[in-house]
């Protein structure tokens, strides 16, 4: 935008707006840079994000609780004492993926591709494949080699 006072172009990234205790329901934004903001204490309950750049985001205390994620890019993201309860993950890419310490109680793996997959360490007491309980076929497998 001009200036009518001095006909300097003021770039958009050097405008700093800050809103404290508004309400802006219903609001719409597009083309807007939002990069660097801090949200802190905000409803964004049913909002709608479409095309976003959250490259480099940190969410820390936030509930997404009944969110829906479709076509996300997450490549080198980091999930730290996330509860996941009842979350369904469907034609997701989750190549070179590391579980450390998860509980997957009751969890159910359906047309999955696990080649190459390694589970070390792990509490597997009913844990099936395709209907074989893995702790007696681990067992027989043990017996016959001794």
């Amino acid at each position: 935008m001009a200036d009518k006072n001095d006909g300097i172009f003021e770039p958009a990234l050097e405008k700093k707006v800050e809103i404290s205790y508004d309400s802006l329901p219903n609001s719409t934004f597009e083309d807007v840079n939002l990069g660097g903001a801090s949200f802190n204490n905000v409803s964004l309950k049913r909002s709608v994000f479409n095309d976003v750049n959250m490259d480099d985001t940190q969410f820390n205390d936030v509930s997404l609780k009944n969110g829906k994620f479709t076509d996300i890019y997450m490549v080198n993201t980091g999930f730290l004492g996330v509860n996941l309860s009842g979350s369904r993950f469907g034609c997701s890419i989750m190549n070179n993926v590391e579980f450390k310490n998860p509980d997957l109680k009751n969890s159910q793996f359906v047309h999955c591709d696990l080649s190459n997959v390694e589970i070390n360490d792990c509490k597997i007491d009913g844990m099936k494949i395709n209907g074989i309980d893995i702790a007696k076929l681990l067992e027989q497998h043990k017996s016959d080699k001794e």
